[in-house]
């Protein structure tokens, strides 16, 4: 299944975006996030123009006195146009304009492009004292997935319908630690001063260095697969010394009771198919294939008879309507489903094919 977004055209940048530009822009961008954002820049040529004006703009106003600059005034304008940054060309007059007048204009180009082109740059450090004390929280919905480049340069492919709750940075601890509902895959920039650390469900995940995916979901509890690296791995509720160590192509579970499952060498590709937008199903019980339907369709799966609850199922999407992947799980379980709007029922079917 093809499950990435429509492509928005590469002119399309988010408030998200802009705060990465100006973090890279003004050097608060670690050593990881910065390369990060250079190659992320570098691969679209709208951006590559965005950046290369701002960086002239910030060059001009930082040769010159730029006292005269509204500063109260420029808040203002950020705060009501924060959503929708342009581009403004200077103006082919200027050439022709005399020095003081050329100079004076130059301030007031320069003043605009970075309020409407960078204005997150003004804007941060009015919220900055603010967002130090709060969580920040990415989210996706029904069948999206999303890429957020935290701070330290660690990367983060959120599935559907998952939340990712990155804690404020405790100053005199420096530990680095975010919340997972859903599905994510993790790079993580590795700094043993500044440990990683995912909760997830009542799983805790440190990173020791890797890239690793979890899937965290209420009924069917909390997986974690490791692609590279390793990771040490426990119950919530546990002390840290008895955590167990993963390694690349290490499985984990911990169930809903709390316990830890440890698959060594268990990993395949079908575990990370999600990140390409595929669906993989490998003797998948019932419960676990009802939350990815609706993870990735919105279509909830219920049980007409208690018994069909224990069937496990075997099978790949990839690109299929929701209609016809119900159909192939239904003739996969031998089984029977009828579907009315946001609710898919299977029923037990007898050898004529009606249900029962």
């Amino acid at each position: 299944m093809n499950m990435s977004k429509p492509d928005e055209g590469s002119a399309y940048l988010s408030p998200d975006d802009w705060e990465r530009i100006a973090r890279y822009l003004t050097g608060e961008a670690g050593a990881g996030e910065a390369e990060a954002t250079e190659r992320w820049v570098e691969a679209d040529l709208h951006r590559i123009k965005v950046v290369r004006l701002l960086e002239t703009v910030l060059a001009n106003v930082a040769r010159e006195d730029s006292s005269d600059i509204d500063i109260d005034g420029a808040l203002k304008l950020v705060k009501s146009r924060f959503d929708e940054p342009k581009v403004i060309p200077f103006s082919t007059r200027m050439a022709s304009a005399s020095p003081d007048r050329s100079f004076s204009a130059l301030l007031r180009v320069a003043a605009a492009a970075i309020i409407i082109i960078g204005g997150t740059m003004l804007w941060q450090s009015v919220r900055r004292s603010r967002a130090d004390a709060e969580d920040q929280t990415y989210a996706t919905s029904i069948g999206d997935r999303r890429q957020v480049v935290l701070r330290d340069g660690t990367t983060v492919l959120l599935g559907p319908t998952s939340r990712l709750v990155v804690s404020s940075i405790t100053p005199d601890e420096g530990d680095r630690v975010v919340m997972l509902d859903g599905v994510a895959y993790f790079r993580v920039v590795h700094d043993p001063a500044h440990p990683f650390t995912v909760k997830a469900g009542k799983m805790i995940i440190r990173d020791v260095g890797t890239a690793f995916s979890i899937d965290n979901d209420d009924s069917a509890g909390t997986r974690v697969a490791v692609d590279s690296g390793t990771i040490a791995i426990g119950a919530a509720a546990e002390d840290r010394e008895r955590d167990a160590v993963l390694n690349a192509r290490d499985r984990a579970t911990v169930d809903r009771k709390g316990v830890v499952l440890v698959e060594r060498s268990a990993v395949s590709d079908d575990d990370l198919a999600w990140t390409q937008g595929r669906l993989v199903f490998r003797d998948a019980p019932l419960i676990l294939v009802g939350a990815e339907l609706y993870r990735w369709y919105g279509v909830r799966l219920r049980v007409a008879d208690s018994s069909l609850a224990n069937l496990h199922l075997t099978a790949s999407f990839s690109g299929e309507p929701v209609d016809r992947v119900l159909n192939v799980i239904a003739l996969s379980l031998g089984a029977r489903i009828e579907r009315e709007g946001s609710v898919a029922v299977l029923y037990r079917a007898t050898a004529s094919g009606a249900r029962r």
